[in-house]
């Protein structure tokens, strides 16, 4: 009980705030506690840096939750989401094209400052898969980016 209260005490805040970025606010206490409950069901199993551990935990609840939203509500829209773009609105749009999965693991690196080792563990997949669904994540977003950037110029280089 000692290690589960050590965890809920260093991890709870940046848990709540994974998942705050990630769901409407209405499910966000509902899926932090699924997560904790879960924690503490398997405390056994939960590994020496448990936060990479926690944040796979809270991104299958969230999935649940997605899945039970969609049966009981089919027209109300899933529990993923990213925040509103502030500032770089071209980066944000470059964002909000790429895949799910794309999005996903860049997240976790940029916004949750994880490493691809850590957010390998997250993603449920191996460390190299990870490097590699990064490389390319970001080779995508910097693609959208220089198209949006030549979208915006004409031919003689000057921005419109």
């Amino acid at each position: 009980m000692q290690r589960f209260e050590q965890i809920y005490a260093e991890h709870h805040d940046a848990v709540r705030a994974y998942v705050r970025r990630r769901a409407p606010e209405d499910v966000v206490d509902d899926v932090v506690a699924d997560v904790f409950v879960v924690c503490l069901r398997r405390i056994d199993r939960v590994p020496e840096e448990p936060l990479p551990w926690l944040y796979g935990v809270a991104r299958k609840t969230l999935a649940n939750e997605r899945r039970r939203r969609v049966r009981t509500a089919p027209a109300t829209p899933g529990v993923v989401r990213d925040p509103e773009p502030v500032g770089d609105t071209a980066l944000a749009s470059a964002f909000a094209a790429l895949s799910e999965r794309d999005r996903e693991v860049l997240r976790l690196v940029a916004w949750e400052g994880l490493s691809q080792r850590e957010a390998a563990t997250v993603l449920g997949c191996s460390g190299v898969a990870c490097r590699v669904r990064y490389h390319r994540a970001k080779s995508r977003l910097a693609a959208r980016l220089a198209a949006a950037a030549s979208f915006q110029r004409d031919p003689e280089g000057a921005t419109r």
